[in-house]
């Protein structure tokens, strides 16, 4: 009897561990990203109030834990894309724009 109940703990442990190692898949990513970026353009003081929509953000992955794509952001009933770079590590997320990236947003306070 304890012979089976080791054998489903060393099962569960050798599942959790292998769960722990996956990647998030890029459609989880750019989802995430998505979110990020909307929150960012919200609070921005450059941005907030502008009415910009972060639509989708689609990636691909490129190399361990980095993502790459395109971030679709609308803007007065036009869909800009955006070149987008993400970096995963475990649950926190960083993506990163060309500077001038959001150019065509007006921005309702100088960067300082």
């Amino acid at each position: 009897m304890q012979f089976g109940k080791l054998k489903l703990l060393l099962s569960v442990l050798a599942l959790a561990l292998a769960l722990i190692g996956c990647s998030p898949t890029p459609e989880t990513v750019g989802e995430m990203a998505r979110t990020s970026i909307q929150d960012v353009l919200k609070v921005d003081p450059r941005f907030k109030g502008t009415g910009v929509e972060v639509v989708r953000v689609q990636l691909a992955a490129d190399g361990d834990k980095q993502y790459k794509g395109i971030a679709s952001i609308r803007h007065k009933g036009v869909v800009h894309e955006v070149p987008v770079s993400v970096q995963v590590d475990g649950l926190n997320i960083q993506w990163s724009t060309a500077p001038d990236a959001f150019s065509f947003i007006p921005q309702t306070r100088p960067p300082q």
